[in-house]
């Protein structure tokens, strides 16, 4: 998700049963329904066993006038140095969001199924992802090669 929807993450927004968490507004001024992996689900348990129960925000906040937090960079930084990333300069909390779209190309997920992830209304906003690893493509050109090769070998011992 984006910065700025993390941020203002409410916990009537989580439904744990479901393993959704439901954003009634994005930058693209639609709504989306995030699917929870686990890791996110248990993060987010952890959380909610450190809550005082009136809050409402997922990451509050006593030092912002909204409640919950609006300026992570400090934290940000400092998870960056305990992962060993000394030259974080230019490195970004958006790039996590960059890197799942990544991750899922070089899995071989299909560009819909990323871009719906990443809530895209445009398959073409989805599309830079595509670049990111030959491999899958390499991979089924070879497959219909070895088919097309096949078939041509199988109809010359028919003729």
């Amino acid at each position: 998700a984006r910065k700025a929807n993390v941020m203002a993450m409410r916990w009537d927004q989580v439904n744990f049963d479901k393993a959704t968490w439901f954003i009634p507004s994005t930058k693209n001024g639609s709504s989306h329904e995030v699917p929870l992996v686990v890791a996110a689900l248990t993060l987010l348990e952890l959380r909610k066993g450190l809550t005082v129960d009136d809050n409402a925000w997922v990451f509050m906040s006593s030092h912002s006038k909204s409640g919950h937090i609006e300026s992570p960079e400090k934290a940000w930084k400092s998870v960056l140095s305990k992962a060993g990333i000394v030259h974080y300069r230019g490195t970004r909390i958006h790039d996590l969001r960059r890197s799942m779209g990544s991750w899922q190309v070089n899995l071989g997920s299909s560009l819909a199924i990323i871009g719906k992830s990443l809530n895209h209304k445009n398959l073409a906003t989805t599309a830079i992802y595509a670049h990111v690893n030959k491999d899958p493509v390499r991979q089924s050109m070879e497959k219909a090669s070895v088919a097309m090769i096949a078939a041509s070998d199988k109809l010359g011992d028919e003729l």
